[in-house]
């Protein structure tokens, strides 16, 4: 017997319930510690959920443009998806439903978004 959920409408939040994105997002934050010498270990502590210009703002040494550098993060980001998979199921369910009845909730921007769920 499956499950039976009725609703108007679901939200669904990237990573982690969609789709794996840990490998991509890992490497672009390595190369964020070793542009300003930062340790690896401690950003990735708190950056996954957060949005990208928190996390800098939180790391990045004194004087460091956060915008400037959250826009190469996320160039990062969108250019690098090797290793973003679907997590099992998440592909059918996800065309079991009407089009207009389901919606993407994430801490990242539409491009980086629409790059990985491809």
């Amino acid at each position: 017997m499956g499950l039976v959920v009725t609703a108007r409408a679901l939200l669904f939040d990237m990573d982690g319930t969609l789709i794996d994105s840990t490998a991509a997002v890992e490497r672009t934050w390595r190369r964020f510690a070793a542009r300003h010498g930062l340790d690896a270990a401690a950003i990735l502590a708190g950056a996954h959920g957060q949005r990208t210009a928190e996390t800098v703002a939180a790391h990045a040494p004194p004087g460091t443009d956060v915008a400037a550098e959250t826009a190469w993060l996320v160039a990062q980001d969108v250019a690098d998806t090797e290793g973003t998979v679907a997590l099992p199921g998440a592909a059918d369910l996800l065309a079991q439903l009407p089009r207009d009845r389901w919606a993407l909730v994430t801490s990242a921007g539409r491009e980086l978004a629409e790059r990985r769920m491809a």
